[in-house]
């Protein structure tokens, strides 16, 4: 194998985690990391255990429930595991790719804004970025993407979300009629829906594997401005945890005038962006942690959002977006 040809060890950190979480090393008292080991003492089984990994299905699954953002991650984990009927199932499937949606409109259009992405160049109208119709995000993530794509434009977005998988994504979105009358089906019906949906839905997720690098955070505390504590939004728990994230000094300087507690962020590679105004979040002041919630529709003049894993909707004042609404209105309409 040519030395031009070889991964390097750092390439591939997820892979190396779990072959450290599932294959501990243990010699007497000592403890060495499996992944090390593997690469280092044979480095030919280790492309081959890093093939398998990328291949097998179960393993896909898994990382999607461990690693993707949490509104996504959530969603998915309650309809393979935690429903309490076949009907229950199915809307956990419909939230679960309804947040799909949410979610990726969410990413790519606060990635284009960040990035000051003459939006007007793409065709969409500015009234269409409100509107309440899934069909209509999914058509912004596909101009964006399609424009950026086309144009050489760095988008981390365009990395992780294939132009093929969106029209997949319609396939569902098409499908609404199946959820919205599931309930008027009979159990074998609602068996045979789930059964049919559910293989198309793990398809997508599979395609959208890179948003396992896409980690969903909230600013919490910092000693040190360049590895803050943040609340993450990554896996299929809602219980929240906070841990240190480590930022380059370029990507800190970018958002220093929003990097604070009331935004969601999203850090992809050593790119960090703001995701308001679609997404954001609620805390109760009885809760330890924030819940993700996306924009839904404008309602009574107000911004009315979706909270994840909540049957609940929040209303929020328009002037909590107004510097991020600003910046993305004249990036559409200049």
């Amino acid at each position: 194998m040519s030395e031009e040809k070889r991964i390097d060890f750092i390439e591939n950190p997820d892979f190396n985690d779990w072959l450290v979480e599932n294959y501990p090393v243990c010699i007497e008292e000592y403890e060495y990391p499996s992944s090390e080991v593997l690469y280092n003492t044979k480095y030919e089984d280790y492309v081959e255990a890093l093939g398998r990994y990328n291949a097998d299905p179960k393993i896909e699954l898994s990382r999607i429930e461990d690693k993707f953002p949490t509104p996504i991650a959530y969603y998915f984990f309650q309809a393979n595991n935690n429903y309490q009927n076949d009907h229950h199932r199915l809307d956990l499937l419909k939230s679960c790719w309804e947040s799909i949606v949410f979610f990726l409109f969410g990413l790519v259009v606060a990635e284009a804004r960040h990035k000051n992405l003459p939006i007007k160049d793409t065709g969409i109208v500015w009234k269409t970025f409100w509107s309440d119709k899934l069909s209509d995000k999914l058509t912004i993530i596909e101009n964006i993407i399609d424009y950026t794509t086309k144009n050489g434009i760095g988008f981390e977005c365009a990395k992780c979300i294939p132009i093929a998988t969106l029209a997949k994504i319609k396939i569902l979105n098409q499908e609404r009629n199946g959820f919205a009358h599931a309930a008027a089906k009979t159990t074998a019906q609602q068996q045979e829906l789930y059964k049919n949906l559910s293989p198309l839905l793990e398809e997508v997720l599979k395609q959208l594997i890179g948003l396992e690098n896409v980690i969903v955070l909230r600013y919490h505390s910092s000693e040190t401005p360049l590895v803050p504590r943040c609340e993450i939004f990554n896996g299929s728990s809602i219980e929240g945890r906070k841990e240190g994230v480590v930022l380059k000094k370029e990507s800190y300087i970018n958002i220093i005038d929003q990097w604070n507690a009331t935004a969601i962020f999203a850090k992809i590679n050593h790119d960090v962006f703001c995701l308001s105004p679609f997404i954001h979040f609620t805390q109760e002041t009885h809760e330890t942690n924030a819940v993700i919630c996306f924009y839904k529709k404008k309602k009574n003049g107000k911004y009315l959002f979706e909270v994840v894993s909540k049957a609940q909707d929040k209303e929020f004042e328009k002037s909590c977006f107004t510097a991020m609404e600003d910046q993305l209105r004249g990036l559409v309409t200049s």
